[in-house]
């Protein structure tokens, strides 16, 4: 049996991607099963629930498996064992190594589901109403209702396709999936941990981290001490030199940032001035192509 899985701390492109995928390949004559690195977040509980899906097998450890990887390629973002890699489907910037041939396939598009159900259309496998739901739903919450500048022609045009099944208001379903999964009320730390990655620049060990939600004035107001003390510990606990936690304001389109750590090269890269470990970023809206890529320049050079 071959596992689809998605990253470590899973979003709602990686579990989607991932049950849909698999049943592409299953329909082209393979033995798949999808799964998931991690326990779920509210918003893919939504959408999950929302189209009639039960979540993927947790894997505690890919010891012993054959895996096929979506949504991601680093190994940084991969689960935890000894495994053996016969595929990689993705939609980030490639950093990946493996001492065999196997397939691959990574296109720059907002969303791994866009290129998941691109494949359907191609081969002509029908998509359900509630597989066409799953793969809308990730497509809106990755491109942040195509707000993110990740976006592109392509997610636009498979949305609409797939929601020729659903008949749909595209924006606010976006909207639902983004306010039902916000869950503010738990813990900073929780929060920061939710979609949380971890990266190596050069030398230095970056976790970056990125909520989405709406009325950021509001939510600062009353947790901002609370979040800065939250990555202050998180850094610590997990020995980074730097951690960068975004919360992301998808109407406003921007994001405020905490940073614990080289706060004098965040400053200097972002071109912003931190006050209390954190400062507003306009027009911040992605961790994909905002924060690491300059990141990544800053310390390869």
């Amino acid at each position: 049996m071959i596992y689809v899985i998605g990253h470590k701390n899973p979003d709602t492109d990686s579990i989607c991607s991932a049950i849909a995928y698999s049943f592409f390949l299953n329909k082209k004559g393979m033995e798949t099963k999808p799964a998931r690195a991690g326990e779920i977040n509210a918003e893919t509980k939504i959408v999950l629930k929302k189209f009639s899906f039960d979540q993927p097998e947790l894997l505690e450890t890919a010891d012993g498996k054959e895996l096929i990887l979506v949504d991601h390629n680093e190994k940084e973002q991969m689960i935890d064992g000894e495994t053996k890699i016969v595929g990689v489907f993705d939609h980030h910037k490639i950093n990946f190594s493996y001492p065999e041939q196997i397939y691959f396939h990574a296109k720059a598009v907002g969303a791994t589901a866009t290129l998941v159900a691109d494949r359907f259309f191609k081969h002509n496998i029908d998509i359900s109403k509630e597989m066409a739901g799953i793969l809308l739903g990730a497509i809106l919450s990755d491109t942040v209702i195509f707000k993110s500048p990740t976006t592109t022609k392509k997610d636009k045009e498979i949305a609409s396709k797939l929601n020729e099944k659903l008949g749909l208001n595209i924006e606010e379903l976006g909207k639902e999936i983004k306010k039902a999964g916000m869950d503010m009320d738990k813990p900073a730390e929780s929060l920061i941990l939710r979609d949380f990655k971890e990266f190596n620049f050069g030398s230095k060990k970056f976790g970056i981290s990125q909520i989405e939600i709406i009325g950021v004035e509001e939510f600062l107001k009353e947790r901002k001490g609370e979040i800065v003390e939250a990555i202050k510990k998180v850094k610590q606990e997990k020995q980074y030199d730097c951690l960068i936690f975004a919360v992301t304001d998808i109407m406003k389109e921007g994001s405020e940032i905490f940073v614990s750590g080289e706060e004098e090269v965040i400053e200097k890269i972002f071109n912003i001035k931190l006050e209390q470990n954190s400062a507003w970023i306009n027009g911040l809206m992605s961790r994909k192509k905002q924060i690491t890529p300059p990141l990544e320049t800053f310390f390869k050079n």
